[in-house]
């Protein structure tokens, strides 16, 4: 996948996820705007991004200001001229319950995690309307899925980041849009979170292929990396020793093996399986 000459901007760059997808963006030929509140993170990832050959600008931005959202994006395409991808990854939580949590943590979660991504993308859109085309990428969660105590405030917030971007996807035929959620990944914002967690860096691959122009993946999408995972766990023993051109005459070869579950999943991640098995391809 090639992302030569595109234009990527990342809010929440200079850590975890929003740092693992610029590198891999400019590993695959983006330029990178590095947007966060932190001002030594994101010249940090800027110097990385460069470092691989790129060109890449930090831009310190308040997600919680609408003027500094609407400067990132001035400045974004006063610098390059235009933006083709927004990967909306800044976040914040704060684990409350309902009955202590406060009104103005409750505003504070939302007003980054969702309201930050609607200004983020409104502003995004008016200047991609011009080339007729883009993409927009969101980080959710599977708690914006499935509530869990103490998290009322963040999950409502991806869940909200999930049915905005379903809805921006019907309103414009010539932009894409995705979601992913990324399981439990070691971040800051995740560091008291029981569980074993994965390493960022696997989600910039992910992002990287949905911002390129091979992805055929159906706008709208919510990309689950935890079954994207299973797929792969599954599907690469039985492609052992071989090789493949056409990944659907090998998928009816391997169908009479899998269950109806992985069925279910290959068919919604069906544009997405070369890229899972890249590595069996001639």
């Amino acid at each position: 996948m090639s992302l030569e000459g595109k234009i990527g901007v990342i809010t929440g760059g200079g850590r975890g996820i929003g740092r693992a997808i610029a590198l891999d963006f400019a590993k695959n030929g983006a330029n990178v705007v590095i947007a966060a509140r932190t001002v030594t993170e994101i010249d940090k990832v800027a110097d990385e991004v460069r470092a691989l050959g790129r060109k890449a600008l930090a831009i310190p931005t308040d997600m919680t200001q609408e003027s500094s959202i609407k400067n990132l994006m001035t400045k974004s395409e006063a610098k390059f001229g235009k933006i083709d991808i927004l990967v909306n990854n800044a976040g914040v939580s704060g684990p409350a319950f309902v009955m202590d949590m406060k009104t103005e943590d409750w505003d504070r979660i939302i007003n980054v995690n969702l309201r930050g991504v609607f200004i983020a993308s409104r502003e995004v859109l008016k200047i991609m309307k011009d080339q007729k085309s883009g993409r927009v990428i969101s980080i959710s969660s599977g708690f914006g899925i499935e509530g869990q105590p103490t998290l009322s405030a963040y999950g409502a917030s991806k869940a909200g980041v999930i049915r905005f971007s379903d809805a921006l996807s019907k309103e414009l035929r010539w932009l894409k849009v995705y979601v992913i959620n990324p399981g439990l990944i070691d971040t800051k914002l995740a560091e008291q979170a029981p569980g074993e967690k994965t390493s960022p860096d696997i989600i910039g691959p992910i992002a990287s292929f949905l911002a390129s122009d091979q992805c055929k993946v159906p706008s709208g999408t919510v990309v689950k990396r935890l079954q994207l995972d299973a797929l792969k766990e599954i599907i690469s023993p039985l492609l052992k020793g071989k090789t493949y051109t056409d990944w659907k005459t090998i998928y009816q070869e391997m169908k009479p093996n899998l269950g109806h579950k992985i069925i279910r999943n290959i068919e919604k991640y069906k544009k997405m399986i070369p890229f899972l098995i890249k590595d069996y391809r001639k």
